[in-house]
Order: C-alpha cells, then structure tokens, then sequence
C-alpha cells in the first residue's frame, strides 16, 4: 500500500512540475515575441527598401567644377547688347577668357570657386595699339545664372559683389552739414582727385544660354 502511495504521489509531482515547466516556458516564448515584436530583430529583419542599391552619382566634368564657361547675352547700362563666350585657359584652368565685350578679349583669374572672378588691369589689342583695361570684377551665380562684369571697379577680396552695389548717399548727407569754407575746400579736393581718377566703371549684366547638354551636366544627381 505504501508503495502504491508512493508510486502515486511520485507521478502528481512530475505532472505538476512538467506543467509548471510548460507553463515558465511558455511565459518566456510570449516574452521574447513580445519583446521581438517591440523592438524588432535588427539582425535578421532585412528591409529590402532600405538597403537596395542606389544610382551611382555623376561623374564631375569640367561644366560642374567650372560653371562660368559657356556663352552668355549681356547688356551694358547704355543698352549696349553683346554676345559672350567664356572659356578656360589650356594652360591654367583657374584663368578665364571673355570674348565678345566691345573692349576686346579680356582675362579673368578664379578668385572665389565656382564663379567669383577678379579682372586684372592688362593691356589688350596688337602692339602699338594696345588700350589699357583697369581692374575689374566678374561673378556669375550659378543659381540664378545671372552673370555681372565691371571693367574699372576694385576687386574687393572680402565682398567682391560689392563692386555692383550702389554707392552710399553719406556724402551728400556730410555736404550738406559742412560749413561753406570746407565746402569749397572739399569741392576744390574733389575736383583734384577726379582729375586723377579719370576711370569710369562699365557695367555689363545678362543670363547664360542654357542648352540641354551643359543643363544635364549642371543638374546635381540625387
């Protein structure tokens, strides 16, 4: 009898420890599901859509590193219309040429990348003909491409564009506070300097002819 007892109570325990096991295990399969269902299984959920090949870029050509080339129609602020063309220099790829301007064909020198350029005074035409062409600015945005030459404006290295800027009215402003004796002096000054400085800046402004080779080749691919 006491064997049977044993026997019995043997088998209730191992019954009730393989439903406990069951039921731990059980809690921890809805655990890790849970879990996994939370977070996500970095390793093993692979998104095609994330990880799928993208177009490779296009290549850099020349148009891209130096967008200033190329042709252009300007006026001057007479209304003078002319015909540009810009090319790179064989020699010297930071050096720029303008032809078409009615002054002749005029160097330019890459200053700022991609399209700030400072004129140098050079002297152009054949020899024993030669005309001076004071120093000057050049800058085409290639955002708006608008393009802006003066020929006899001071390259400014800290603000280029300033060469397009209005003057300031703060001379007139300081004339008009100044007692007549300075202002006499200060007429009879600047009549001296504009003697000296007989310069007179000619500004040209226009847009570039876009065509659908150099348009494809300034598009950034994505």
């Amino acid at each position: 009898m006491k064997r049977i007892a044993i026997i019995t109570c043997a088998t209730a325990l191992f019954f009730s420890a393989s439903v406990n096991a069951q039921n731990d295990t059980t809690k921890v399969d809805n655990r890790t599901v849970s879990q996994w269902k939370d977070n996500g299984d970095k390793w093993n959920n692979n998104d095609p859509a994330k990880y799928q090949l993208r177009e490779m870029p296009e290549p850099l050509t020349i148009e891209k590193i130096y967008p200033v080339i190329g042709s252009y129609n300007v006026t001057s602020k007479d209304g003078q219309a002319s015909n540009l063309t810009i090319t790179l220099d064989e020699q010297n790829k930071g050096i720029a040429w303008i032809d078409g301007l009615p002054e002749g064909r005029i160097k330019a020198q890459l200053r700022k990348s991609p399209g700030t350029y400072k004129i140098p005074e050079q002297k152009i035409g054949e020899e024993g003909s030669e005309k001076t062409i004071h120093e000057g600015v050049l800058i085409y945005d290639k955002d708006a491409n608008t393009m802006n030459v003066c020929l006899g404006c001071k390259y400014n290295m800290e603000d280029p564009a300033a060469a397009f800027m209005p003057a300031p009215a703060e001379e007139e402003k300081v004339a008009e506070e100044m007692p007549a004796k300075t202002k006499k002096a200060s007429a009879k000054a600047k009549t001296t300097k504009a003697k000296e400085e007989t310069v007179k800046p000619v500004f040209y402004s226009g847009t570039k002819n876009i065509t659908e080779a150099n348009q494809q080749a300034a598009t950034p691919s994505m």
